[in-house]
C-alpha cells in the first residue's frame, strides 16, 4: 500500500540518538545524501534479498544475530547520522527468545497470522546506537509490505521493565522542580524483569511493522497526513495543510515541545510534569506521553499499551511525586470515555488487522 519515497532511512529508535555537529557543514550534506542514498538502495531493504525461505520458520522462531548484509547497512546509517557506534551481530540471550515466544503464542490469531506473513525476522547486533527499530521492506512492485526489526541485545539487556520504562518517561523532562520524580510501573511485583522490559520494547516496534502492514497510517517514509483513507488517523490528527496536527493543540500545547531522550536538553522541565500530564490524561485521547508525538507512534504506543493492559491485564501507571511530596497517578485510558473512539478502534483492528476498522 505504500510507494517508496527516496532518501528518508525508516528507522524508528527507542533509545538516546546523538547527533554529532558537522565542522564543514556543505561537505557533509553531500555526504550525508550520498550515505543515506546508499542505504536507500542497499539490498536488504527489497524482499529479493530475503527470499521466502523465512516464512517456513514459525514466527515464534524468527530471531537471530543480525546477518552481515543488515550489519553493513546499520553502518552506513550511523556513519550518516553521525552516530559513533559501529553495529556487530550479536547472539540472542536466552530471554530474547523467550519473549519473542510467548509474544508469538499470546496474540490474537488475525494478528498474529498477519504478524507470520510480514515480519521477516527479529536480529539482534551490538552497538545500534538506539534500542530497536522497525524497518519496512520492498516487495517485487517496489511497496511497502514487509517488515524487519532489529534490537540491540547489550542495551535491552540493562534495565528491568519498570527500571526501564521509568528511564523513558524521564527522558522527556530535563531536572528540575525540587522534590519532584516521575516512575511508571508496567509490571507488577514478581513480574518487573529484563525479559519484560524487553517484551514491551519488542511489541511497540510489532505496533510499528503490524501498522504498516495494516494500512492504517501513511508510509514512514512519506508526509503525516491524516485521512479517513487511513482510518487510525483521525482519532487523533487532523490537516494542517500538508502535515497533521494533534486535535489537541490549544487544549495541550507543550505536545510541540514532547521529545524523548532529551534529560537535560528538554525544552520541558520536571517541574511542568503535573501540567503536562493533567492536560495529557485529561484533555486528549492519547494513551501515553509517547503515543502524542506524531501519529506514526500514536498507533505503535496504542497497539502495545492496549495489548498489554486490556488484552494482557498488565499494569500501566504513571506515578508523578511533587515538590510537596503528593504524588498524582495516571493510569491506562482504554476504560475512560476520552480514549472510547481509540478503544473500539484497537477492538476491531485486534479482531481483524486486515480491514480498516
Amino acid at each position: 500500500m505504500f510507494l517508496q519515497k527516496p532518501l528518508q532511512p525508516v528507522r524508528i529508535r527507542w533509545a538516546c540518538l546523538i547527533f554529532l555537529s558537522c565542522l564543514a557543514v556543505a561537505a557533509c550534506g553531500m555526504s550525508k545524501a550520498a550515505l543515506l542514498e546508499r542505504a536507500e538502495r542497499h539490498p536488504t531493504r527489497s524482499i529479493a534479498h530475503w527470499g521466502q525461505d523465512w516464512k517456513k520458520t514459525p514466527l515464534r522462531d524468527r530471531i537471530a544475530k543480525a546477518p552481515a548484509a543488515l550489519i553493513e547497512k546499520i553502518g552506513i546509517e550511523n556513519e550518516a547520522e553521525g552516530f559513533a557506534e559501529r553495529p556487530a551481530a550479536a547472539e540472542p540471550a536466552p530471554e530474547f527468545r523467550e519473549v519473542l515466544s510467548g509474544i508469538a503464542s499470546s496474540l490474537p490469531p488475525r494478528v498474529r497470522e498477519l504478524a507470520e506473513e510480514r515480519i521477516i525476522g527479529v536480529f539482534l547486533v551490538n552497538g545500534l546506537g538506539g534500542t530497536g527499530y522497525a524497518e519496512a521492506v520492498l516487495d517485487g512492485r517496489g511497496e511497502e509490505f514487509y517488515a524487519l526489526i532489529v534490537l540491540d541485545r547489550e542495551v535491552l539487556l540493562g534495565k528491568k521493565a519498570n527500571a526501564w520504562a521509568s528511564w523513558k518517561e524521564n527522558s522527556f523532562f530535563r531536572p528540575g522542580g525540587p522534590g519532584t520524580a516521575i516512575s511508571v510501573t508496567i509490571e507488577r511485583d514478581g513480574q518487573d524483569s529484563v525479559a519484560n522490559a524487553i517484551r514491551y520494547i519488542l511489541l511497540h516496534e510489532m505496533g510499528h511493522a503490524l501498522g504498516m502492514a495494516s494500512g492504517v497510517h501513511p508510509s514512514w517514509y512519506g508526509k503525516a497526513i491524516a485521512s479517513e483513507f487511513y482510518p487510525f488517523t483521525t482519532i487523533s490528527w487532523k490537516g494542517n495543510g500538508e502535515e497533521a496536527v494533534s486535535r489537541f493543540e490549544e487544549a495541550f500545547p507543550e505536545r510541540g515541545r514532547l521529545r524523548p531522550y532529551q534529560f537535560e536538553k528538554s525544552a520541558l522541565e520536571r517541574g511542568q510534569a503535573a501540567e503536562v500530564y493533567g492536560k495529557l490524561f485529561g484533555l486528549t485521547n492519547f494513551p501515553t506521553i509517547h503515543s502524542a508525538q506524531n501519529l506514526w507512534e500514536d498507533f505503535a504506543e496504542s497497539f502495545v499499551n492496549y495489548l498489554h493492559t486490556s488484552l494482557a491485564g498488565r499494569p500501566y501507571e504513571v506515578r508523578l511525586r511533587n515538590g510537596d511530596g503528593r504524588d498524582r497517578v495516571f493510569r491506562d485510558c482504554w476504560q475512560e470515555d476520552r480514549c472510547r473512539g481509540k478503544r473500539d478502534f484497537m477492538a476491531r483492528w485486534f479482531a481483524n488487522p486486515r480491514r480498516n476498522p
